[in-house]
């Protein structure tokens, strides 16, 4: 009878112990556990953040790059134009002036009507596929396809598929699938897929079937947690640091590129124009000394002989 009395206080005593545990505060180490888990989770908005402001600051410095470039390219397009706007303007006043005087000398003199009205036609501007037209067209950025015009048009970041327009795309986190398009989603922790997406479901107890997730649930050990976690961020925020890299080459290739580009064909601009103003005033010259005897004098504009 004691014996029965003994082991039933004793099937009590554990009831009410098994009962206590259920309602008792969490033990010190699950409170350890938790600790864990938010500092997992802390560690990973540390990085984030310091990963997206380092994106960002990245961002607005190539954005600043491009605007200096774009501006001081379009300056030096304007600079030229206004250059040879200006020589063109005193060349046309000193021809019309040369052809007054030609014609209060010669213009009663059948004999030279005919070279007269070609010098007159040579010297305008407006007669088509003269000199003075070729010369001043080939300086027309509005004229198609002509010398100005395409350089006009190479430094147009609206005008499709021109070098700047290509490098202002390659920068525009906007664009689809640019280069800097694919850098904002690599550290967008809601772009689907992206690594700091995969670090972020990593780091979360409340993302299913993640490593925190598992540990959450007991499915994981502390230490396998653990050791599988460190293992994946370190992979994750490798291929993060590795793509954005990828990606900041092929923006720098661009603007090397685009900058390449462009001087090169500054410098066949001022060839080009160069060379029409030389053959413009060669052959003026040439019909002025038939009709006057002598030619006219000039220096290179553009180019340094």
């Amino acid at each position: 009878m004691k014996k029965m009395f003994l082991y039933k206080f004793m099937l009590m005593v554990c009831a009410l112990l098994i009962a206590s545990a259920a309602i008792l505060p969490a033990s010190a180490v699950d409170a350890a556990d938790k600790k864990w888990i938010n500092q997992v989770r802390s560690q990973y908005e540390t990085y984030n953040k310091k990963t997206v402001d380092a994106y960002k600051a990245y961002q607005e410095r190539i954005d600043k790059d491009f605007k200096q470039f774009n501006d001081s390219s379009n300056a030096v397009l304007d600079a030229l134009e206004s250059k040879v706007l200006s020589d063109q303007k005193v060349w046309i006043e000193k021809l019309e002036a040369d052809y007054e005087q030609f014609d209060q000398l010669y213009g009663n003199n059948r004999e030279m009507a005919d070279d007269l009205k070609r010098y007159r036609n040579y010297i305008n501007p407006g007669t088509y596929n003269s000199p003075m037209w070729k010369y001043s067209t080939a300086a027309n950025r509005t004229h198609y396809n002509s010398t100005l015009w395409k350089l006009d048009k190479a430094l147009n970041d609206t005008h499709f598929d021109s070098y700047m327009w290509n490098y202002r795309k390659t920068i525009n986190p906007a664009h689809f699938d640019s280069a800097a398009w694919k850098m904002k989603n690599n550290v967008s922790d809601t772009s689907f897929d992206s690594n700091m997406w995969h670090l972020r479901k990593l780091s979360s107890d409340s993302s299913f079937d993640s490593t925190m997730w598992k540990y959450s649930k007991g499915k994981l050990s502390k230490t396998q947690a653990k050791k599988q976690y460190d293992k994946l961020f370190k992979e994750l925020t490798t291929a993060l640091a590795k793509y954005n890299t990828a990606r900041k080459k092929d923006i720098t290739d661009m603007a090397n590129s685009t900058k390449k580009k462009v001087n090169e064909l500054h410098d066949q601009t001022i060839q080009a124009l160069e060379s029409q103003r030389e053959k413009t005033l060669k052959e003026i010259s040439e019909l002025r000394r038939k009709i006057a005897g002598e030619g006219l004098q000039w220096e290179p504009l553009l180019v340094t002989p």
